[in-house]
């Protein structure tokens, strides 16, 4: 059984998972909640007394943000639950080959590695990302 919306989650995990890992780091190049409320602290400091901030603005921004980092959060977990899933399950992968040929693997998932976000399956000791996956079926009952 092909599963056809699996490249598109990944691809959006792994964008989300990209993101996380880069706020996590602290590479200047993203926000987290720290940084979210010292601009707004300068921003208060800085205002003009006679024009005033919207603090309803504020409060509706803290609040977009807190919910983007929980959806993060909970599509670290489902990517985590996901992957755990397949353990057990028959595979199938598609590995890009030095001569630029696509080479197709085909066995069962042994366990899992979840590292800095990203979960790999293990197909015959060797791990895969999980972007790779083709195709998922139940194991075959020896």
């Amino acid at each position: 059984m092909a599963i056809d919306n699996i490249n598109n989650y990944l691809s959006t995990a792994a964008t989300t998972s990209t993101t996380t890992a880069t706020s996590t780091k602290k590479t200047g190049t993203s926000l987290d909640m720290d940084d979210f409320l010292k601009l707004m602290v300068a921003q208060l400091k800085n205002q003009d007394m006679n024009n005033t901030a919207d603090t309803s603005q504020y409060t509706t921004q803290m609040a977009q943000f807190s919910m983007v980092q929980a959806l993060t959060e909970l599509n670290e977990m489902t990517k985590t639950a996901y992957s755990m899933s397949l353990i057990g399950k028959e595979i199938t992968l598609a590995e890009n080959a030095s001569d630029g040929s696509l080479h197709v693997v085909a066995g069962t998932v042994e366990g899992v590695n979840l590292y800095n976000g990203d979960a790999q399956v293990i197909v015959n000791g060797v791990s895969y990302p999980m972007s790779s996956i083709m195709e998922v079926g139940q194991a075959k009952s020896e």
